[in-house]
């Protein structure tokens, strides 16, 4: 029994639809592994610009500081330059003096607290008179320059010490040391917070008060360790995530932050930028299940893309035969509208086409109050232009003119022709004066554009009749008033235009 024609074609089914599937694997492998390597660079730039971002607003907070702590250094170095405190040092001079200028100095200024310390240490004078010296400053050798931020536990406010020495004769023999509050940080259009940490590494400025007095992790951020046996404050709740190598994890609940130190001046203290990576570390987190459903969206699209090809090659006959039948229907339709609204002979609209374009104008006349105006076109002694020359040159005249004519008028303007010679002239949102002028326009065009053939050359003109429509008109009416002014036009001579319009001159000849 021979076999039949289907089941000598199922093998080849076969083969092609294992070789669909493998093409589908391949390209869900590889829509798989493009996904999580574009979305693994994104999270790099992401990174990459946010640690800018943090960088930038460490950055200017630290030159916020600078600017605050430099005016009190530039407050020290006036002070040590007084009159009234060298004359203090040098002749034991007068001390009340000395003492107002500080209290004043003190005041106008808001600083906390001013100190004058003896070669030794010792305080020889203070202000406010009472301000007792900082227990910390105790255990520094004065005289000596040194810079210092400290906070304050009571007060959880961040205070700047700043010590000049005072030399007389190259001898250092005092030193001036001055106290200032720091009110905080500048940095608008910055979204991230910020924390300053002293030389020892403890936060002693931020944004968030419950992380003041904590101590920066240090097998994160680089300070050295503690030179003393005694437990230090509590460790800033800071770790570095295993996922991103980059993100560092906040607090109890593990938020996600890119962090960025900027270090002052010798001082020590540094300024930290802790920016939320919350977005970004919960697209690495997600990147494997994006990718999964990026490469199975693809794949999925390719699987329907090839059943839909498939399909369309079955029915690509029937489609083509059927669009065939119906273009060649359009085609036909679209010349029996052309043959039955169009003349053949000048391809203008013909009379049908130009009743129905009337009826429209006298609609729009009657509910919008858009004026129109008709001009009945007769070409002056085309009978003898036909008997002189042939039909054939007077079907010429006739193209020419309807070309010239449609060159010559507005493109809203319909030129259309009514009856062998005749040709009707409607011209849309035209007022009386101005269709008249037109109608000039165009009669002087068409007589300063004559036929020329090879052997002779024909001259054109025309007599026309120009109504403006009225609300109470009919198609008829408005022909009937046209042809009457088209007839006032020919007994004047023709080569004119007449009008029916009581207001305005009755023709116009063209010399």
């Amino acid at each position: 029994m021979m076999p039949s024609k289907n089941s000598r074609l199922l093998p080849q089914d076969y083969y092609l639809f294992g070789a669909i599937l493998l093409l589908l694997l391949l390209v869900a492998l590889a829509c798989w592994f493009m996904s999580r390597h574009w979305i693994h660079q994104r999270i790099l730039a992401q990174l990459d610009e946010l640690h800018q971002q943090s960088t930038l607003a460490a950055t200017t907070a630290s030159q916020d500081l600078q600017r605050d702590t430099r005016q009190i250094q530039h407050m020290a170095q006036a002070l040590t330059t007084l009159s009234t405190t060298r004359h203090f040092l040098k002749n034991n001079g007068n001390r009340g003096a000395l003492q107002a200028d500080l209290d004043k100095f003190g005041a106008a200024f808001e600083l906390n607290g001013i100190w004058l310390a003896g070669p030794q240490g010792e305080v020889l004078l203070r202000s406010p008179a009472l301000q007792p010296l900082p227990s910390f400053l105790q255990a520094i050798p004065i005289p000596q320059r040194f810079r210092r931020l400290v906070l304050d536990p009571e007060l959880k406010q961040a205070t700047y010490y700043y010590a000049a020495p005072i030399e007389i004769e190259g001898t250092t023999v005092a030193s001036l040391l001055l106290s200032a509050s720091v009110n905080g940080f500048s940095r608008p259009g910055f979204r991230t917070e910020l924390l300053v940490t002293d030389h020892e590494g403890i936060i002693s400025m931020a944004d968030n008060p419950t992380w003041l007095l904590h101590s920066l992790n240090e097998a994160h951020l680089s300070y050295r360790p503690r030179p003393s046996a005694e437990p230090g404050p509590p460790l800033f709740p800071i770790s570095r995530s295993p996922l991103l190598p980059e993100v560092l994890l906040l607090g109890p609940q593990q938020s996600p932050i890119v962090l960025a130190s900027h270090g002052m001046d010798e001082s020590g203290y540094q300024v930290h930028a802790l920016a939320d990576a919350q977005h970004i570390y919960h697209l690495a987190q997600e990147q494997d299940r994006w990718a999964t459903i990026i490469s199975l969206a693809t794949t999925g699209s390719l699987w329907g893309g090839l059943l839909t090809l498939l399909t369309l090659k079955r029915n690509r006959r029937h489609r083509l035969a059927f669009s065939r039948a119906n273009n060649e229907l359009v085609r036909l339709n679209q010349q029996l509208k052309q043959l039955a609204t169009t003349d053949a002979l000048t391809l203008c609209p013909n009379r049908r086409a130009a009743e129905a374009r009337l009826q429209y104008e006298l609609a729009n006349l009657q509910r919008y109050h858009h004026p129109f105006c008709i001009v009945m076109v007769d070409i002056d002694h085309f009978k003898h232009i036909n008997d002189q020359h042939g039909h054939d040159i007077g079907d010429k005249v006739l193209r020419h003119f309807a070309h010239t004519g449609r060159q010559a008028i507005r493109e809203t303007d319909v030129l259309a022709r009514i009856g062998g010679e005749e040709f009707l002239l409607i011209l849309p949102e035209t007022e009386h004066q101005q269709g008249l002028q037109l109608a000039r326009r165009l009669l002087d065009t068409i007589s300063a554009t004559p036929l020329y053939l090879a052997d002779r050359t024909i001259s054109i003109s025309f007599s026309g009749g120009l109504t403006e429509a009225r609300k109470t008109d009919g198609t008829n009416d408005l022909l009937v008033r046209a042809d009457r002014a088209l007839y006032q036009a020919k007994e004047k001579g023709r080569c004119r235009i007449c009008s029916e319009h009581p207001l305005q001159d009755q023709s116009a000849a063209v010399g």
